[in-house]
C-alpha cells in the first residue's frame, strides 16, 4: 500500500499548505513559514508519488501515452483533484472524466474509456470478497420469474463505450503473448471504423478481475436486472432474441462469480 502524506494541520492552514505547493509567488508562503526549497523537495516528492499511484490504477491508460505525457497530465490532475485519504490506492476515481476534459483525451477519445475500464478493474481488484450464496439457489425452483430479483457481485461493473475497450485492455495485459498481438490487431481494425457499440463487463471470478465484451441482448438483459427489475422483466427485454438462453446465461454467471445471491421480490 502507498501511503500518502497526511497534514494534520487544520483546514486552513491545509488550503495555505497547498496554494504554496503548486504556487511560488504565492504571498502566504513567506507569511506561513514555508521553506521554498522544502516545498520544491515536496513538491517533486508529491508529483513522483501521484505518478506512481495513477500508473498503478491506470496501467491501460499510462501505457498508451508517453512518460512526459503521463507526468503532465498527472501535474494537472493532482492539481485539480488532490488527494483526500491518507491511500494513494483510493485516489483517481473522477481521472475518467478528467481525461475526456483535455488534449490528450480530445486526440484519443478512446483514452477516458480506457481509465473508466482501469478505475473498475482496480476497484474489483481491492473490492471485497464474495460468492453465490448457494442456498438462494432454491429461489428459482420456489417463485415464479416475476417475484425473483438477481443481485451481482460487487465487483460486476458494465460499460457502454465506442470503442474496442476488451481489445485495447487483453492487448496491454493478457498473460499470453500471442493473444495479446492478436488482441492489438483487433483493437487497431476496430478503432479503424467510424463507430462500433460495444458493452464491457468488469468481473472478478476469483483473485484476478477480468475484461470481458458482451452481446447487445446479454447486455441489456443484465442492465435490466442490475435495474433492479424482476427476472421476468429482463427476460422480456431478449424475448425477441432466439440465441439468446437464460440458462446458459445462468451456467457462465455461476461460473464468472457475478451473482450474489437470488430473492423474491
Amino acid at each position: 500500500m502507498i501511503e500518502l502524506f497526511e497534514n494534520k494541520s487544520g483546514g486552513d492552514d491545509q488550503q495555505i499548505l497547498l496554494e504554496a505547493i503548486w504556487n511560488d509567488e504565492s504571498p502566504e508562503i513567506n507569511k506561513a513559514g514555508f521553506n521554498k526549497q522544502g516545498l520544491d523537495i515536496y513538491r517533486r516528492n508529491l508529483l513522483a508519488n501521484a505518478q506512481r499511484a495513477l500508473s498503478i490504477s491506470f496501467p491501460t491508460v499510462f501505457e498508451l501515452l508517453g512518460s512526459s505525457i503521463s507526468k503532465n497530465i498527472t501535474y494537472q490532475f493532482l492539481r485539480l483533484s488532490p488527494p483526500s485519504q491518507g491511500d494513494w490506492s483510493q485516489w483517481g476515481k473522477g481521472f475518467s472524466h478528467f481525461i475526456s476534459t483535455i488534449e490528450e483525451g480530445y486526440r484519443y477519445p478512446y483514452l477516458a474509456d480506457c481509465a473508466a475500464v482501469d478505475w473498475h478493474v482496480h476497484c474489483a481488484l481491492h473490492g471485497i470478497d464474495q460468492s453465490l450464496d448457494q442456498s438462494s439457489l432454491q429461489t428459482l425452483v420456489n417463485s415464479e420469474p416475476e417475484h425473483i430479483e438477481i443481485v451481482f457481485n460487487q465487483n460486476v461493473k458494465l460499460l457502454k463505450t465506442h470503442y474496442p475497450l476488451t481489445e485495447i485492455f487483453q492487448a496491454h495485459h493478457h498473460d499470453d503473448e500471442l493473444h495479446r498481438e492478436v488482441a492489438m490487431i483487433k483493437a487497431q481494425k476496430l478503432l479503424a471504423k467510424e463507430s462500433i457499440e460495444q458493452m464491457v463487463m468488469i468481473y472478478r471470478p476469483e483473485f484476478k478481475p477480468e475484461v470481458s465484451t458482451l452481446t447487445a441482448s446479454e447486455g441489456a438483459f443484465m442492465l435490466c436486472l442490475m435495474a433492479g427489475n424482476s427476472l421476468e422483466q429482463a427476460l422480456n427485454t431478449v424475448k425477441s432474441d432466439r440465441s439468446f438462453s437464460f440458462e446458459q446465461w445462468l451456467l457462465t454467471a455461476i461460473e464468472r462469480n457475478l451473482i450474489n445471491y437470488f430473492k423474491e421480490k
